[in-house]
């Protein structure tokens, strides 16, 4: 599940440095393909089929910028696309609108729209998740204690014993950073009216349930024009 239905204010505000922020913040060229794409290009390992995506839009954007048309010439025309039509207060209500294909015994995988990765980490912890694991969190070591990430305080064995989103007891513990992408064992146990994924999350530790870290070395930010532009001077 894709939520992509923020607002990108910052992108427009830079509008005149860079004619493509003009543009919807996933459909962004960065080194010649959308920001969405290098997203999904995250998650390559789990080679995961079209009719498995879920991307969540703005309505504003399929009116002005035909993203569904964007998205399916990417990704194909399986994938399912749900348009809303308001601003949602944080990643989770946004997500909260694809219920009828969530609330479900399956596991589901939700990544933001503007980052990129190495998801072999991830993938693999899933791969070796034992039976008491509830939910799985990628998270890389941050460059500054700043407490602007949603923050994961890992203990021995990957194992996660606090959520936070902006902590700043969290960040002054030494906690890893979350990195965007967020698995649940059961999707039905997202499905709680929360405006973030964090506490969702911090819920199912205080009831005892196990989630893991997968930690991982290789992330980029995308989320603003500066984490663009050192991705496209640094990026190897």
């Amino acid at each position: 599940i894709i939520p992509m239905a923020g607002k990108g204010s910052r992108f427009l505000d830079a509008a005149n440095l860079n004619p493509e922020y003009k543009k919807p913040k996933p459909l962004i060229k960065i080194l010649g393909k959308p920001m969405i794409a290098w997203a999904i290009d995250s998650l390559a390992k789990f080679k995961v089929k079209p009719a498995g995506y879920i991307f969540i839009c703005r309505k504003d954007h399929e009116d002005e910028f035909k993203i569904s048309q964007s998205l399916k010439n990417l990704f194909g025309s399986q994938i399912k696309i749900i348009l809303i039509d308001q601003i949602t207060r944080g990643a989770a209500e946004t997500v909260l609108k694809a219920e009828e294909y969530i609330n479900t015994d399956e596991d589901i995988l939700i990544s933001d729209s503007d980052h990129y990765f190495d998801g072999s980490f991830l993938y693999d912890k899933i791969r070796s998740k034992d039976s008491k694991t509830a939910g799985i969190i990628p998270v890389f070591q941050p460059p500054d204690q700043d407490p602007k990430w949603s923050f994961s305080l890992v203990e021995k064995a990957d194992v996660i014993t606090a959520v936070g989103e902006k902590d700043k007891e969290l960040a002054a513990k030494g906690a890893l950073a979350n990195i965007g992408g967020y698995y649940f064992t059961h999707g039905n146990v997202f499905v709680k009216k929360e405006f973030y994924v964090a506490p969702i999350y911090q819920r199912l530790i205080n009831k005892g349930m196990k989630i893991v870290a997968a930690i991982t070395p290789r992330v980029w930010g995308l989320g603003t024009p500066k984490d663009v532009e050192y991705f496209e001077k640094n990026f190897i």
